[in-house]
């Protein structure tokens, strides 16, 4: 310029600057990706069966500190509101998240304001969920509960997707998984697809699964990962052997997929180390996560870049 500017040009130019400096740090923090692991000594009923009370619990403490809110109330209103049509998908194989866990997001997205008229939870296969002990109901007041494969697909992906549902909430289980290495957020959106399509994204390993997370319908919609460590499988033996599992009774929450399956890989890697004594890779290796970060920018899967919010007792937290 040629001319100096005057005192009040001076002002708004600087405010500009300060204000652009202010949004360049507030995305500078939000690069970097919050994934809350949240832990309790106890999570059993006095009959010794999983407390659906004390998983809520923990559950609100979790979802409060992921927002960054001092109460629950604000923090639920991060993920959910009274506008809401609720998609809830879950883990049936190789694990299932229990009921428990499930009845608790349910109800944090009930106190949310989302009706539960306007709450449906599904997985890929009735049968899978009928054996998990969750009760179909396709129709009828309250929580619905769809397996995908009956409701059938458009473009590979489930119809349950459709324009009405507004939010989906993603319950993985940890566990290793025979074609994808490991069972966690990315690989639970294969339930969305249609199983030959899923089939087809296990193929050298896995590097397509990213690919059904990054559909827009699905992208759009994604407000919570719930991942269920209650009772983690650090290795499945097969020849219908059950998986091998242990007592961690956790839960990892996170928005971003990627960062929640890259804490999970080291979990589950962790734990087969000290099971074994020795390295123990997961066979396959899960490429997807860092393919899911690198070629689809779906999250963090530097652990460096992640900042890993401790709640609960850390013995043996393994992380």
């Amino acid at each position: 310029m040629s001319h100096k500017p005057d005192r009040r040009a001076f002002l708004r130019l600087a405010a500009t600057a300060a204000g652009s400096l202010f949004l360049g740090s507030r995305l500078a923090a939000q690069e970097r990706s919050r994934v809350v692991l949240a832990r309790a000594k106890d999570l059993q009923s006095v009959f010794g069966t999983p407390s659906y009370n004390r998983i809520l619990d923990l559950m609100t403490r979790a979802v409060t500190v992921l927002a960054g809110e001092p109460v629950a109330l604000l923090a639920r209103k991060h993920y959910f509101s009274v506008n809401d049509q609720l998609a809830v998908q879950l883990a049936t194989t190789p694990l299932s998240v229990i009921p428990e866990v499930v009845d608790a997001t349910v109800t944090t997205a009930a106190r949310g304001g989302v009706a539960p008229d306007h709450i449906f939870i599904y997985s890929a296969e009735e049968r899978d969920l009928y054996r998990a002990g969750f009760a179909l109901q396709h129709q009828g007041p309250g929580v619905r509960c769809y397996g995908a494969t009956s409701e059938g697909y458009h473009d590979s992906l489930t119809t349950l997707l459709g324009t009405d549902v507004t939010a989906l909430v993603n319950l993985p289980c940890l566990s290793p998984h025979r074609q994808a290495g490991l069972a966690g957020a990315l690989e639970n959106f294969a339930n969305s697809v249609k199983p030959s399509y899923a089939q087809e994204c296990y193929a050298d390993n896995a590097a397509a699964l990213p690919g059904i997370a990054a559909e827009r319908a699905i992208q759009t919609r994604l407000r919570l990962h719930i991942m269920d460590c209650l009772r983690p499988a650090y290795d499945l033996p097969g020849d219908h052997q059950p998986p091998s599992r242990w007592e961690y009774n956790g839960l990892l929450l996170s928005t971003d997929p990627v960062a929640l399956d890259a804490v999970a890989t080291h979990l589950l890697l962790a734990k087969r180390r000290e099971v074994k004594g020795a390295e123990w890779p997961l066979d396959p290796y899960p490429l997807h996560v860092e393919i899911a970060a690198s070629k689809y920018k779906l999250g963090t899967a530097d652990l460096a870049s992640i900042d890993l919010l401790r709640l609960g007792p850390m013995e043996d937290a393994l992380i």
